[in-house]
């Protein structure tokens, strides 16, 4: 038996060098992430459109068209931009469109006048694109501020006259920057 005894005491004297004689513990390692396009400082718009009166709008109830005398220029200013290339702009959701007419803003007045809208246009109130709600649109510019020119004006959707009420609309502005 003490025979048996002695294999069994040098085993357990080798083991522990055995343990030593092991790789050193590893462990995995992943990282992994995204390169985004910088950012910049966005400022809300408050803009006040002028006053103007009924009979400036269409007189033709199957007609539609825009007031010239409510052109409101304004800018919706980007700051301390840092590595943008540009960026993609979403006015508004498709909610947001006057259902008879989706390329205007829905006049969301409380008082609201019948049948008129807001169109804002991209660029100089006279010559620039319209902006329909939800559809984005994209600007390239690379400078540490940027100014994007917007233009709204009053307008007059078929179905009926235009008569005394509110006029006015708000929405979100999404930016993705490149």
């Amino acid at each position: 038996m003490g025979a048996l005894l002695r294999p069994l005491m040098l085993l357990g004297l080798y083991l522990p060098g055995a343990a030593l004689a092991q790789a050193a513990p590893t462990a995995s390692f992943a990282m992994g992430g995204q390169i985004e396009a910088g950012t910049c400082a966005v400022g809300s718009v408050v803009q006040t459109m002028p006053d103007v009166a009924a009979n400036v709008f269409s007189q033709n109830a199957s007609g539609s068209a825009g007031v010239a005398s409510s052109f409101t220029p304004f800018v919706l200013s980007l700051t301390r931009c840092a590595g943008v290339l540009g960026a993609s702009f979403v006015m508004g959701s498709s909610a947001d469109a006057e259902p008879t007419h989706t390329n205007a803003f829905r006049n969301k007045a409380a008082d609201a006048a019948p049948f008129t809208s807001i169109w804002l246009k991209a660029g100089t109130c006279t010559s620039s694109a319209t902006i329909t709600p939800g559809v984005a649109f994209s600007r390239d510019f690379s400078t540490p501020e940027y100014d994007l020119a917007l233009c709204a004006q009053y307008h007059k959707h078929r179905g009926g006259l235009v008569k005394q009420g509110g006029i006015s609309t708000d929405f979100t502005v999404t930016i993705t920057y490149r």
